[in-house]
C-alpha cells in the first residue's frame, strides 16, 4: 500500500555541529533575545554533551551524519539529496 512504500523511503539524517561554533551561535542568538536564563543553551560543557549524545543516538541507528559546522545551507541541502539517492537505490 501507499503508506507502507512512502515508510520504506524514509531518510533520516544527523546534523551536528562544532560545540564552540554552537556556542557562538547559541550566545549570539541569546544577546538578541535579551534572554539570560538560559544557561544551558549557551554553556560549552553542555552543547558537547548535547552534541556527543547527538552522535551516539545516530551511530546506534546507523543513521548518516554530517557535520554542517562551517557549511552553506546549499552544501547540506546537496548531501541530504546525495545521501537520500544512495540509500533510495539499495
Amino acid at each position: 500500500d501507499e503508506l507502507a512504500s512512502s515508510e520504506s523511503k524514509m531518510c533520516v539524517v544527523g546534523l551536528v555541529a562544532d560545540p564552540e561554533r554552537l556556542a557562538d551561535i547559541r550566545r549570539n542568538r541569546v544577546a538578541i533575545m535579551k534572554d539570560d536564563n538560559i544557561k544551558d543553551y549557551t554553556d560549552l560543557d553542555f552543547i558537547k554533551e548535547e552534541v556527543n549524545k547527538s552522535k551516539k543516538l545516530f551511530q546506534k541507528n546507523n543513521w548518516p551524519m554530517i557535520d554542517v559546522t562551517r557549511r552553506s545551507v546549499e552544501e547540506i541541502a546537496a548531501s541530504i539529496l546525495k545521501i537520500f539517492e544512495i540509500q533510495k537505490n539499495q
